[in-house]
């Protein structure tokens, strides 16, 4: 569901949009007010429903989609249009000026077709987040392999210079016991 109001800035208007209370924190409203970024428009509960808001120039144009989990899209019915491109509300004009003359009003809305339908820019933005993500846990995994291999080098020195240690003590201990030995033949 879709409510319209007056936003709280002269020149604006609120969209509120609503769904069924199990939808809260699973549906993202995206579209171009936030630049078809998923999660930045999350249905929150509030009461009987799940709702989120968001205050728009009274001229401006919103093409928007919600997007549920498992990458699952849905549009608006109570949309002014939903196309191939998405749900459409179109602007409303300001309050007119008494005694001055209003042209009338007539919006067209034609896709581009150079554009990426939001589906697809959606897509196109989740697939660059999902690449970024893969990326940065290489990174970690290849960061932490290198500090695990830095500290089994730090280990295998250690070790090293345990075994030295150990060596020299050894002979250390071989030089004292045959220069007591010596001693002991001279006496004897």
């Amino acid at each position: 569901m879709l409510l319209r109001s007056v936003g709280s800035r002269a020149g604006h208007r609120t969209l509120t949009f609503l769904q069924p209370l199990e939808a809260a924190d699973r549906v993202s409203v995206v579209g171009n007010f936030n630049d078809w970024t998923p999660g930045r428009l999350t249905l929150r509960a509030a009461g009987e429903v799940a709702e989120a808001s968001v205050e728009l120039p009274n001229n401006y144009i919103a093409v928007f989609r919600y997007l549920g989990e498992g990458d699952h899209w849905f549009d608006e019915p109570q949309a002014d249009v939903v196309d191939a491109g998405g749900s459409v509300v179109f602007g409303v004009e300001d309050e007119p000026v008494a005694d001055e003359p209003q042209p009338a009003a007539s919006v067209v809305v034609e896709p581009e077709p150079s554009k990426l339908s939001p589906a697809a820019k959606a897509e196109k933005i989740g697939q660059k987040r999902r690449e970024r993500e893969e990326q940065k846990a290489t990174q970690a995994i290849e960061k932490a392999r290198a500090k695990q291999k830095k500290l089994a080098d730090k280990v295998t020195k250690a070790a090293q210079k345990q075994r030295k240690a150990a060596e020299r003590v050894a002979k250390e201990r071989e030089r004292v016991a045959k220069k007591a030995a010596k001693k002991a033949g001279k006496k004897a």
